[in-house]
């Protein structure tokens, strides 16, 4: 009798050992609530604006409930080199991986992810959300784009989530 009610006991306390460990490892796919500009004024304060400016450095801050999060500007992308054809003035990727992509020099486009020298931008937790500071180099329309994520990388609970933002029209 006295074996059996050990057994019972080890089999529940190994019981709820599990079940407490399982709930730990649910993890929810993070959402984006918001994503706001913010330009320097004249005193150094921060102020909400709808686009950002060419040359100037706008604050991007993110509301997320994520645990990591990085953005993708798309202001920016150079070729390592490039040759100019024989034929007609035009130019073509001289440097290009075994995949026959380009090797970048840097880009922060989305749509290079995984690409040598593309990265997107590191972003520092604050009470308003994760923000980062980007300095558009021209005017023109770029692809926001925003990669939150729950956990962390290189485990199996990485639940990323890539959500496009849209078109964002820099003056």
């Amino acid at each position: 009798m006295k074996n059996i009610v050990s057994k019972i006991a080890l089999g529940m306390f190994a019981g709820m050992l599990f079940t407490s460990c399982l709930k730990e490892d649910i993890v929810a796919t993070p959402s984006l609530n918001a994503v706001k500009f913010y330009l320097a004024d004249a005193s150094g304060k921060d102020s909400l604006v709808p686009q950002p400016v060419k040359g100037k450095a706008v604050k991007i801050v993110v509301d997320t409930d994520a645990d990591m999060c990085s953005v993708w500007p798309g202001g920016t992308r150079e070729i390592m080199k490039k040759k100019v054809s024989t034929d007609g003035g035009a130019t073509f990727a001289d440097s290009v991986d075994m995949f026959n992509h380009p090797v970048l020099a840097k880009s922060d486009l989305y749509s290079d992810y995984g690409l040598v020298g593309a990265k997107g931008l590191k972003t520092t937790l604050s009470s308003e959300g994760w923000y980062c500071t980007y300095t558009y180099p021209k005017a023109g329309e770029f692809s926001l784009v925003v990669v939150v994520t729950n956990h962390g990388y290189n485990t199996n609970e990485f639940k990323p989530a890539v959500v496009e933002v849209g078109k964002l029209q820099v003056k």
